[in-house]
């Protein structure tokens, strides 16, 4: 069942005077890491109908083009909204109406403020509400996140599922039990058989376990296992960075993160640290590079440690 703050009448898209506005230069610089601060690359690639996969600096964005207006999945990093705003005025299929947040970090949430004051409705878990609308804190920046402007918080939120139809497609979303965060969720575009998972599936990049926000390594096995029962073998996946995906390939990951859980569970029941996991070649032979083992492996032991009540009554 959503739960709704409130509707607003729905304009046009604004205009790039009406961006900076808004400030979302200004939001770039406070929340963003420079690594986010590149100009978007945003080139529509179809998928299928009518639907539009956007890079935005590397955050991949989808698009539905038909029905009343845009819906867009994740509004992308601040810094990029300028330039998204033209990418989505070129596809001359009217206003967004709709933008769905996979989580709540910035990289997700970052042009939510722009279409919220032009209307949009947003449509988050209730955890993405939750952190938009007060201040968060960031361990490994030792800072907090101040809460968004209210126009970007979710409108529309909720805790297990949720569907509407657009044109046509049906679209259904629904909780993922933190994968990457305490809010994450999928969008299902069922007759496209397009599969948004935000930061569930990481097919480059090391895989982001925020073990201060809800993320942890059982979490994102339980959630690939869930995101896999909704596919086929002409699914495409779109996850947050990186290329599309297919069934086969969500297969290849969830057997590489059950095969890390399984790993790291046994080393953290005989007293292992991150330090000691890495020493002990946790890493080791799984088919896979990463950019920063000491980071990942630090945070799956704060996850796992933060619900060890659920791993053994051995774990020391």
């Amino acid at each position: 069942m959503h739960e709704t703050t409130g509707k607003k009448k729905q304009a046009a898209l604004p205009g790039r005077r009406s961006l900076l506005k808004y400030g979302a230069a200004g939001l770039a610089t406070a929340v963003f890491p420079k690594a986010l601060l590149a100009q978007a690359e945003a080139n529509p690639r179809p998928l299928g109908n009518s639907l539009q996969l956007i890079s935005s600096s590397g955050v991949n964005l989808l698009v539905h083009t038909r029905g009343d207006g845009l819906i867009l999945v994740d509004s992308g990093p601040a810094s990029a909204i300028d330039k998204l705003y033209d990418t989505l005025e070129s596809l001359q299929a009217g206003p967004v109406r709709t933008v769905f947040n996979t989580h709540w970090h910035a990289d997700q949430v970052g042009g939510n403020e722009v279409f919220g004051r032009d209307g949009a409705r947003i449509i988050a878990h209730q955890k993405t509400h939750q952190r938009l609308s007060t201040d968060y804190y960031i361990p490994h920046e030792q800072r907090y996140q101040r809460a968004m402007p209210k126009a970007a918080w979710p409108t529309e939120f909720f805790h297990d599922r949720g569907e509407i139809n657009a044109g046509n497609e049906s679209i259904d979303y629904g909780w993922l039990v933190q994968p990457h965060t305490d809010g994450d969720i999928y969008v299902h575009f069922r007759d496209a058989n397009v599969l948004a998972v935000g930061d569930a599936l990481s097919p480059e990049r090391d895989p982001e376990l925020d073990w201060y926000g809800g993320g942890w390594l059982g979490g994102r096995v339980d959630s690939q296992k869930q995101l896999l029962a909704m596919t086929n073998a002409d699914t495409v996946i779109v996850p947050a960075y990186g290329p599309v995906m297919s069934q086969a390939d969500l297969m290849a990951e969830l057997e590489l993160t059950q095969e890390l859980y399984n790993r790291l569970l046994d080393l953290i029941r005989e007293g292992c640290s991150a330090g000691c996991m890495l020493n002990e070649g946790a890493l080791d032979g799984l088919g896979r590079t990463w950019g920063n083992p000491e980071k990942f492996l630090y945070d799956a032991y704060k996850g796992l440690w933060a619900h060890h009540y659920n791993l053994a009554p051995n774990i020391l």
